[in-house]
């Protein structure tokens, strides 16, 4: 797998994240979070979760600045 990045199944994703699979399942249906299935499979970059993740502190620590 010379430079592809490993992609994370539904629940090794919601391990990475420390959230119940089923929470991610529909985060993941709603389009809020990057992924995209093969088949009928959610598949997750862990490289586009870390941005992910990175852009919600982002945000919270605004709206927290904010108030």
């Amino acid at each position: 797998m010379c430079g592809l990045e490993r992609l994370l199944t539904l629940p090794e994703a919601a391990e990475y994240l420390r959230i119940h699979w089923k929470t991610l399942q529909g985060i993941a249906s709603r389009g809020e979070i990057p992924a995209f299935k093969v088949g009928h499979v959610w598949r997750f970059r862990e490289s586009d979760l870390r941005t992910w993740v990175d852009a919600k502190v982002r945000s919270s620590l605004k709206t927290s600045r904010r108030n």
